[in-house]
């Protein structure tokens, strides 16, 4: 992402240092907008900018967003030549046994 950028190894340790302060992002999973990300001083790319390039990657987002609601996937890793790697969620469903069953009354 730097390599052409002079100072490219400051820049990338302070957006590494801003990425890990567990103050600013508490989890892994937090999103950042663009905005933040650009202000950070990463190096971003509107995908408005290319209408091709955002149908495209977005008809990828769609297909895997119904795939991981449909499925028990959940994680997908697939390469250019069609290889693919699926993880799917073990689900366990454990019963305890049956709960007894309360007596009848008999009404006369």
């Amino acid at each position: 992402m730097f390599a052409d950028v002079e100072n490219a190894k400051s820049i990338s340790e302070k957006i590494a240092g801003d990425l890990a302060d567990h103050k600013e992002f508490k989890s892994h999973g937090r999103h950042i907008n663009r905005d933040k990300a650009k202000e950070m001083g990463l190096i971003i790319e509107d995908l408005e900018e290319d209408q091709e390039l955002q149908d495209l990657i977005l008809s990828v987002f769609h297909a895997t967003t119904h795939t991981f609601n449909g499925t028990n996937a959940v994680k997908i890793i697939e390469n250019h030549n069609g290889m693919a790697f699926i993880k799917q969620q073990r689900i366990l469903i454990q019963q305890g046994p049956p709960s007894p069953k309360p007596p009848v009354e008999l009404k006369e």
